[in-house]
């Protein structure tokens, strides 16, 4: 499989990243959907695009939905597009992507659109530990001393992970864990859409979750590993305008330094 000129050692020369780029973000009130919203005058999709490709990604493919022209416009015509016709979760928004990738049996990376502040030293991370390993499944994790709302990373006794929980749906135990889901993911293509095939809506939200894989992989005894963030901050997925701010004044501070 060889890997790409100028790529870290050992990331495979044809690896492909989806972004999920189709989210409206009406809580951030910028009149703009959420992939298009700058920050620090990058939207925050081309942000995370430019990390993945620093990280190895040779072929980036972004699942548009909401405004999708004015998401294209954003993120300029140097990717592949295709398109989410409803939303219907991130796991709907997964599958669409499956056509552009018939065939295709390595390693995928899915990475949120609204993660602004991800580092590419940590998706090369989560890449080459997801290779030594022989994982189905890598995700990036991270820890807050209070992760609120966010989904909490399940592990067992000896550390492997089990799944995830939405803090919603979690008991108070598990609420207690500090390790949050940061929505940046390498799976074995195969693995990943035959594992899509068994998620079902059957929830509150009517919803197709991505996140659910890990929970049917880990059933079906394949191997789920996680690596953690160096810095949390670089995990925040942004939702509200209180979420906006602070990637915008952290992207400040770093980028005045850099």
């Amino acid at each position: 499989m060889g890997s790409r000129p100028g790529a870290p050692s050992g990331i495979p020369c044809d690896l492909p990243a989806v972004i999920l780029a189709a989210g409206k973000g009406t809580r951030m009130k910028t009149g703009q959907p959420k992939a298009a919203v700058p920050v620090n005058g990058r939207p925050m999709a081309v942000r995370v695009i430019d990390a993945m490709r620093k990280a190895g990604a040779s072929r980036v493919i972004a699942v548009v939905g909401h405004r999708a022209e004015d998401v294209r416009d954003a993120i300029g015509n140097d990717v592949e597009y295709v398109v989410q016709e409803q939303q219907a979760g991130t796991g709907d928004a997964v599958k669409s992507a499956a056509p552009a990738l018939a065939g295709y049996r390595g390693p995928v990376l899915i990475v949120h659109a609204d993660i602004p502040l991800l580092r590419d030293a940590d998706i090369a991370r989560l890449l080459q530990h997801h290779l030594r390993s022989g994982a189905a499944a890598t995700m990036l994790t991270a820890e807050f001393d209070d992760p609120g709302s966010l989904g909490r990373i399940l592990r067992g006794s000896d550390g492997r992970v089990l799944g995830i929980v939405e803090a919603r749906d979690a008991t108070p135990e598990q609420l207690k864990v500090k390790e949050i889901n940061v929505a940046v993911y390498c799976f074995e293509a195969p693995l990943l859409f035959e594992a899509l095939a068994e998620v079902t809506n059957d929830n509150a939200q009517g919803q197709y979750y991505l996140t659910d894989v890990i929970g049917i992989l880990v059933e079906r005894s394949e191997r789920v590993e996680a690596v953690t963030m160096e810095y949390a901050h670089a995990g925040i997925g942004v939702d509200t305008v209180e979420d906006l701010a602070r990637a915008r004044s952290i992207s400040a501070a770093h980028e005045r330094f850099d």
